[in-house]
């Protein structure tokens, strides 16, 4: 009777395990997953995060659930350099990473932040699709063993903001601490008079909270994404460095991916691209009204007060640029830059 009772048992705890096994949630489980980081907040209208769940949205509906994206924001998996080495080692699929984390294994990724450098944002989009920036990424490729498919706006132009008055001239950034990226930036503040502290995103609200710094350079969407309109007073539409990310990813992963499957994903990084350009004229269009509605004080430079800045700023990076690597490639950079000035105002 025992031996009756104990068959009867094994057979149901099998067809239970059977069950399981070929349950639509059993299916999911065997999806396989790509995973995405960044290190901004996880606000869709964010243009990083937007990026992300974009891509997210178009490879899983586009393989029907066999593939899964799952997107880490905020820096949970770590912070710049963390993240690119775990990408570099398959652990992060895809990695959407700051100028600022990823010139710390390819320095030549810091031109595209020069300062003052752009007039408008039609002169970024050119040149981020240019010749000069696919050189780039064959380059860093081959240096690092790290993939770069594109380069998208997270942002815009950056702006300076800062908590002790507002900015109109280079004279008004003396004697402010402002905290920095990176060297370039370092280099940068220098030149227009002002003091620097180099600090890690992830600890620059708590600076300027505590008053280690009392400033910093970050597009309208950096500002909005992480609040730092609580801890700034003072913010002025600079057009100091361009806010972007380079999408970074694994190169085993990607050059495994069954072509079918890889044609979906490069599809998923254009659609994501366009999503996240969309999304910082949105944020630029509507943010200025959130920081003047959250306390912050509003100043515009003119054609003629950004140059004056750029006199100053621009040229200290390039040279600063040109003691970090091959001379070459910073005048090939400032060439690509003039030559689609030229095209984009039709001179």
């Amino acid at each position: 009777m025992r031996s009756t009772v104990w068959r009867a048992a094994v057979v149901a705890c099998l067809f239970v395990a059977l069950c399981a096994a070929f349950s639509p949630t059993s299916y999911a489980a065997r999806a396989t997953v790509i995973k995405v980081a960044h290190d901004l907040s996880p606000d869709p209208y964010d243009p990083t995060h937007g990026f992300a769940v974009v891509f997210k949205n178009y490879v899983e509906s586009r393989t029907d659930g066999k593939y899964v994206v799952e997107i880490y924001p905020s820096s949970v998996l770590g912070k710049e350099r963390e993240r690119l080495e775990l990408t570099r080692a398959g652990a992060i699929h895809v990695n959407l990473a700051s100028v600022g984390g990823l010139s710390q294994l390819y320095q030549p990724a810091i031109l595209l932040n020069t300062p003052f450098m752009y007039k408008s944002d039609k002169i970024v989009s050119a040149v981020l699709d240019s010749d000069f920036v696919q050189w780039m990424f064959a380059d860093m490729q081959k240096k690092t063993g790290l993939r770069s498919i594109c380069v998208y706006e997270m942002g815009g132009l950056s702006c300076i903001t800062n908590n002790l008055r507002p900015i109109r001239k280079p004279e008004d950034m003396r004697g402010i601490k402002f905290r920095a990226m990176d060297d370039s930036q370092v280099a940068m503040f220098k030149a227009l008079g002002a003091n620097a502290v180099p600090m890690a995103w992830s600890e620059t609200y708590t600076g300027l909270q505590t008053g280690v710094v009392q400033g910093q350079v970050n597009p309208v969407s950096a500002i909005i994404s992480v609040k730092l309109y609580e801890v700034q007073k003072h913010i002025t539409l600079s057009r100091t460095l361009l806010g972007s990310h380079w999408v970074v990813v694994n190169d085993r992963w990607y050059s495994s991916l069954p072509a079918d499957v890889r044609k979906i994903v490069e599809d998923g990084f254009y659609y994501a691209r366009e999503a996240a350009t969309g999304l910082t004229q949105i944020v630029q269009a509507q943010g200025i009204e959130t920081l003047k509605n959250n306390g912050m004080t509003v100043t515009a430079l003119t054609d003629a007060e950004w140059a004056q800045f750029a006199k100053l700023g621009c040229p200290a990076v390039l040279q600063w640029a040109k003691t970090k690597m091959d001379p070459g490639i910073v005048d090939r950079f400032v060439s690509t830059v003039e030559k689609v000035e030229k095209q984009v105002e039709g001179k």
